[in-house]
């Protein structure tokens, strides 16, 4: 790997989740008992601290509430080592909040209250991109507004920056030219199949749809496929990566592990079969523990992971 990583940057929202466990998700109109928690979460946040916690420099640009728990998810950044002064603070705002339910497979519900992430100003966002140098990798999520999203996009060539877009949650509406700005997207299944009308669920129709995502402007797709693996096309080339296999214990933010460990694996200058591989293993890691920012793993923990299950992989 590159002794000397690019600059990392993400662009996203933040969360407070309450999070509560059970041992099967309710039906309509049920009762059942749980265990409850509360963590820092959001999706890109999520991503930035996976990034952090691999050790790579990560700087995150977002907006929060000013009361106790803006504090609050302020602190869980710091605390995994991500930079945080391009961060907002919304005087008035109440900060977005959401409702996560997990069963004993893993599988969960997340219901949003959004909050101050949903009013970000462009003239924070440009503020935050004098921060950029040449030569970075920006990360941006589309819990973003799309007013937010295309002012970002439409500084890449300017700012000289290379652009990972997590189109998540999917929204109608971003431009062609936007997409054109894209270097590489990376979806899951579901995301993949909203944007392309493709019934996404294998190898085949992940890679019908990649070649419907590339027409669509970017420059090379990652569709995750769960415990199926990871698929990637550009105009060269095709692969699939395997998925590890783990007992799940809660898939809430696995998504948002393989982005922050992908873009961290580019960063450090690993090719992208690899930067593949470690970030499946970020992944894999990360759905044998509970909660979203305090499961992300250290370098030295997909280390050890991968030296037992894929040695070959340095």
């Amino acid at each position: 790997m590159n002794a000397d990583p690019r600059p990392l940057i993400f662009f996203g929202t933040t969360s407070l989740d309450l999070c509560i466990s059970v041992e099967r998700l309710p039906r309509p109109g049920q009762l059942v008992l749980g265990t409850f928690a509360h963590h820092a979460g959001g999706k890109g946040a999520n991503q930035a601290v996976a990034a952090a916690s691999l050790g790579v420099t990560t700087l995150f640009c977002t907006r929060l509430s000013a009361d106790s728990a803006g504090e609050f998810l302020r602190r869980s950044l710091e605390a995994k080592g991500v930079i945080v002064h391009s961060i907002e603070t919304a005087e008035s705002e109440k900060n977005d909040a959401a409702v996560v339910a997990v069963d004993a497979s893993g599988s969960n519900f997340i219901i949003m209250d959004r909050g101050a992430n949903g009013n970000i100003p462009i003239e924070s966002l440009h503020l935050a991109l004098l921060r950029i140098p040449q030569g970075a990798i920006v990360v941006i999520e589309m819990g973003l507004p799309l007013p937010a999203i295309e002012y970002l996009f439409s500084q890449k060539q300017q700012c000289g920056f290379e652009l990972v877009f997590n189109p998540a949650p999917v929204k109608e509406g971003l431009s062609r030219r936007a997409w054109q700005a894209v270097d590489i997207v990376t979806a899951n299944e579901t995301e993949a199949s909203q944007l392309t009308g493709i019934g996404v669920h294998d190898v085949e129709t992940a890679a019908w749809a990649g070649k419907v995502l590339l027409e669509m402007g970017p420059r090379a797709v990652v569709i995750t496929l769960g415990s199926k693996g990871a698929y990637y096309c550009d105009a060269r080339e095709a692969f699939m990566t395997p998925a590890f296999p783990v007992v799940a214990i809660d898939t809430t933010g696995a998504g948002d592990a393989f982005n922050g460990g992908l873009a961290a694996s580019i960063a450090q200058g690993l090719p992208i079969q690899k930067a593949m591989v470690c970030a499946s293993a970020v992944a894999a890691h990360f759905l044998t523990c509970r909660g979203a920012q305090v499961a992300m793993p250290t370098a030295a923990a997909v280390n050890d992971f991968l030296n037992l299950v894929h040695p070959s992989i340095f």
